[in-house]
């Protein structure tokens, strides 16, 4: 009887490892695969959350319909409702400060204008940006400065009425419109040679005459200087 022969097993050759390595990354594209499609197949059968009903936003007053016992439920929105005090309210110029139907001149937030601030800051009302003149309103009250004296030299309003004025450069200087009484500190125009630019505030309560004048440096001895006549 003969002795078995022992069994050799077949080399490794590098194709058979070629073969092996494609089949590995097969298989793991496979898994892959796989497990993308079921999370996508997951998220669509996901069951959507309920959708919560904001309630109405009140322009009649501030935010009167909105639930603030629900902080989920206030809509986002709700801060630009309408400020009560500014419906109705109009603008004489493009840039100028509102005026309410009470006859208030108010800032663009509703706060009423204090003619005694600094100009521009704070509640003053504010000088417009450049305007052409010629597009202004028949009705407005059009000051042109130059040459070393205002035109008209004078102009009228009422106690405590809402007063809009325009002032315009006829020269190649630039002009500072300021009052002289504290009380109107705030009531200031700065135009360059050639610019048009207005303002829009409540006249003093106290009737009487409030002298304006340049405040450029020497302009108000050449007898740049009126009057606004309070009745």
């Amino acid at each position: 009887m003969l002795p078995e022969s022992p069994q050799v097993s077949a080399p490794i050759t590098p194709t058979h490892k070629k073969k092996l390595f494609i089949l590995i990354g097969i298989l793991i594209i496979v898994i892959a695969i796989i497990a993308i499609f079921g999370s996508q197949l997951k998220m669509k059968t996901k069951t959507p959350e309920p959708v919560k009903t904001l309630p109405p936003i009140s322009t009649s007053g501030p935010d009167a319909s909105v639930d603030l016992s629900n902080p989920e439920l206030i809509p986002v929105t709700s801060t630009v409702a309408v400020i009560p005090i500014l419906e109705g309210a109009k603008v004489v110029v493009p840039g100028a400060n509102p005026i309410t139907v009470d006859n208030k001149v108010v800032t663009p937030e509703g706060n009423i204008t204090v003619n005694e601030e600094r100009p521009a800051e704070g509640n003053a009302p504010r000088q417009t940006g450049f305007l052409v003149k010629e597009d202004l309103p028949e009705t407005l009250i059009k000051l042109e400065v130059g040459n070393g004296d205002f035109t008209p030299l004078e102009f009228i309003t009422k106690a405590g009425a809402p007063t809009s004025f325009s002032l315009t450069s006829v020269d190649r200087i630039t002009h500072v419109f300021v009052f002289d009484d504290p009380i109107l500190s705030a009531v200031a125009i700065m135009v360059g040679p050639g610019q048009t630019k207005a303002i829009t505030f409540n006249a003093p309560e106290k009737r009487g005459v409030y002298t304006f004048r340049c405040d450029t440096s020497g302009h108000f001895e050449k007898g740049e200087t009126g009057k606004m006549i309070v009745n």
